[in-house]
């Protein structure tokens, strides 16, 4: 009998959050999904979709964070695990820019910006820095590749119980990085792949470290993956516009979804 293994979407905005009736559908907050995989809850990122999960009881709580960019981490001091009273909670980024994951962290989590620091309030927290290699969450397997991003970024690829899903947020495509995506990816059951931007958008916004459908789709096509879940929408693009362009790109291939805000996908 297989395990339990799911995502659901808190948060797929790309760049800062938005509110408004025509940002309902694909949702506002930013980047933030929940990840059930056994007795494992992991959250991957902890944008602004990460203020309305509900942890499980029972479950370890890891947080993944693909960088330290406002867009990524803005929700993370009102998770609301982190005021439960030693609930462990561990946090996972690789050190950039010369900081550690908590050395980052407390530049922004800290007065004057915020009036606690992490490690001040009641769950314990505690931040790792990510392993040079492959690393288990219990049964979770996981492995990183680095994507092109401005300060960098890490894709994750999530392997439990025969299943496998890769999220590769903030990844900015070229030849030589889209093949090693490709095989990093290798047969994954759910591909996430950052499309904030249209093909003419890309022109104008080159080098600012994000991709298109339409490379995310040659990427899933390379990497034989079975489903590709395009995140981080423009904040400029709202549920009809996305609507749209989603009805042209899924035409190509039955595969496509673009997230949408309390979405779950079952491996």
């Amino acid at each position: 009998m297989s395990k339990n293994f799911s995502l659901t979407v808190l948060g797929s905005r790309g760049s800062m959050p938005i509110d408004g009736k025509n940002f309902v559908r694909y949702g506002g907050a930013t980047s933030c999904y929940k990840i059930l995989a056994g007795d494992e809850e992991i959250y991957l990122d902890a944008g602004s979709g990460i203020v309305k999960a509900d942890p499980q009881p029972k479950t370890r709580i890891t947080i993944l964070l693909s960088h330290m960019h406002l867009d990524h981490i803005i929700g993370l001091p009102f998770f609301v695990a982190l005021t439960h009273k030693n609930r462990p909670i561990d946090l996972y980024a690789k050190a950039r820019s010369g900081l550690s994951a908590q050395d980052a962290l407390s530049v922004l989590i800290s007065p004057p910006f915020w009036p606690l620091k992490i490690k001040a309030y009641p769950a314990n927290v505690n931040f790792n820095d990510l392993p040079p290699k492959n690393f288990s969450i219990g049964e979770v397997s996981i492995e990183t590749l680095d994507g092109k991003h401005p300060q960098g970024s890490t894709i994750f690829r999530l392997t439990f119980d025969g299943k496998s899903l890769v999220y590769a947020t903030d990844f900015e495509h070229t030849p030589a990085g889209c093949e090693k995506l490709a095989n990093f990816a290798r047969d994954c059951d759910l591909l996430l792949y950052d499309a904030q931007y249209t093909e003419d958008e890309y022109k104008k916004f080159r080098g600012y470290g994000h991709s298109t459908p339409e490379e995310g789709l040659k990427v899933a096509e390379l990497a034989a993956a079975k489903k590709i879940l395009f995140i981080h929408h423009s904040p400029c693009r709202n549920d009809d516009e996305l609507a749209d362009l989603e009805r042209k790109i899924s035409a190509r291939n039955e595969k496509i979804t673009f997230a949408k805000v309390g979405d779950e996908f079952f491996l």
